[in-house]
């Protein structure tokens, strides 16, 4: 079930932001953030949801051509050295949680619904590869779902605190899976951000004495940009 060939990169985020900033975060996304990221050589995508219920608020996603990239001198150059306007927003972020991460699973063909669940388990816990793809199999056999990706977290160092990550309160949090589910519509979304949390605990256990945490939410779509070159 697992892809063949050379996997595809995943750049996961998931934050809350101080209402304060709202207006200008989303000014800095479309016109500075996106089209920077994209300029990285290897960046093909990003999108951008928001929360139907509960938190985190913002879920990102940036889908690359290999984990690789995500650790490649261009990109590491770009978080080295934030832009004054990234500074600024940067201080509005809360309970921020990224992630380098690599396509495990993708259903066959390119999907896009009218809303997405996202449902994470923070590092260090310890997941099953395979119990987790068996997991990714039964919600596609659920009518209302068009299509399951599995991403599991890349060490590197891309992993590793910086520059940009040090303006953010709190420091940034880690997964060490995530199972992302596109449904046709809003309302098939909820129900299933109750499901999805027993998927993953079935396919996961805690290290050492650390406590498992899971967190899951439907996403409705704010954006799209694609690196059309």
């Amino acid at each position: 079930m697992a892809l063949n060939g050379p996997r595809m990169g995943i750049l996961a985020i998931w934050h809350d932001l101080d209402d304060a900033f709202a207006q200008l975060c989303e000014s800095w996304i479309v016109s500075e953030h996106s089209p920077e990221r994209l300029a990285v050589p290897g960046f093909l995508e990003a999108r951008r949801y928001e929360a139907v219920l509960g938190s985190p608020r913002f879920f990102i996603s940036y889908r690359v051509t290999s984990p690789q990239v995500l650790a490649s001198p261009e990109y590491l150059a770009r978080l080295a050295s934030p832009t004054p306007q990234t500074r600024e927003v940067m201080g509005g972020f809360r309970n921020m949680v990224r992630t380098a991460c690599s396509l495990a699973h993708r259903s066959p063909g390119e999907t896009l619904g009218g809303c997405s669940v996202a449902a994470f388990v923070e590092h260090p816990s310890v997941v099953d590869d395979e119990a987790l793809l068996r997991g990714a199999a039964s919600l596609e056999r659920d009518t209302s779902v068009l299509g399951v990706q599995v991403w599991k977290a890349e060490a590197g160092p891309a992993s590793a605190a910086s520059s940009e990550a040090k303006l953010r309160p709190g420091g940034d949090r880690r997964i060490a899976a995530a199972l992302v589910v596109d449904v046709l519509r809003e309302e098939d979304g909820p129900a299933l951000a109750e499901v999805l949390p027993w998927v993953i605990r079935r396919s996961t256990r805690k290290s050492a004495a650390d406590e498992l945490r899971i967190r899951a939410c439907a996403y409705r779509l704010l954006g799209l940009w694609r690196n059309e070159s």
